[in-house]
């Protein structure tokens, strides 16, 4: 099937694809983005700290041995979560959650490789696990409860909003509120 019209978009030239994204205007204004966003945080109307963890399993492979927390790195400036989409259900053993979190206004200062290695999009080396963690900032003390994530889909970079956005959906065993890892919700194997 052809194109009636004189000349194709492909035959222009003054069409062209970007030869200096890294010089645009977008990527002028990501270190502002990220000022405003700031301010958010500095107010207070960022509850919610989003961190990727990182543990190493002391048996060489995840499950085996005991786990230790080898990192954990926060997102800043404080991207905009909103746990909303996590349920619970009262099941024998207590409270379960589940659902998933949509989380938007992320950096977009972070490059793709950084935002696929926060993530955990990549595989970590043997023994070693990664996950994201939303926990409630200081406001209600030291005891507010980890919620354990991993990334859904794709991490997509959205330049005309100034930021990244991901899906995370709930996983269990979760850390305790200081930090270490839960030995109630681990799966052990000895």
């Amino acid at each position: 099937m052809s194109n009636p019209r004189p000349q194709q978009p492909g035959d222009d030239p003054a069409l062209h694809p970007n030869h200096a994204p890294q010089r645009s205007l977008v990527e002028s204004l990501g270190d502002v983005a990220d000022d405003l966003r700031q301010l958010y945080t500095d107010v207070g109307l960022r509850p919610y700290r989003m961190l990727s963890v990182v543990y190493r399993w002391s048996g060489g492979s995840v499950g085996r041995g005991e786990p230790t927390v080898v990192s954990q790195e926060d997102f800043l400036p404080t991207p905009n979560v909103t746990p909303a989409g996590v349920r619970g259900s009262l099941r024998e053993g207590g409270l379960v959650e589940r659902g998933d979190v949509r989380v938007t206004q992320i950096s977009p200062r972070y490059t793709e490789a950084q935002v696929r290695s926060l993530f955990h999009c990549n595989p970590l080396p043997e023994g070693m696990e990664g996950f994201i963690e939303i926990v409630m900032d200081a406001r209600d003390g030291d005891d507010s409860p980890r919620r354990r994530f991993t990334v859904i889909g794709v991490p997509v970079r959205e330049a005309d909003r100034f930021h990244w956005t991901a899906t995370l959906t709930r996983q269990d065993a979760s850390r305790l509120p200081d930090g270490q890892p839960n030995p109630v919700g681990l799966r052990l194997v000895r």
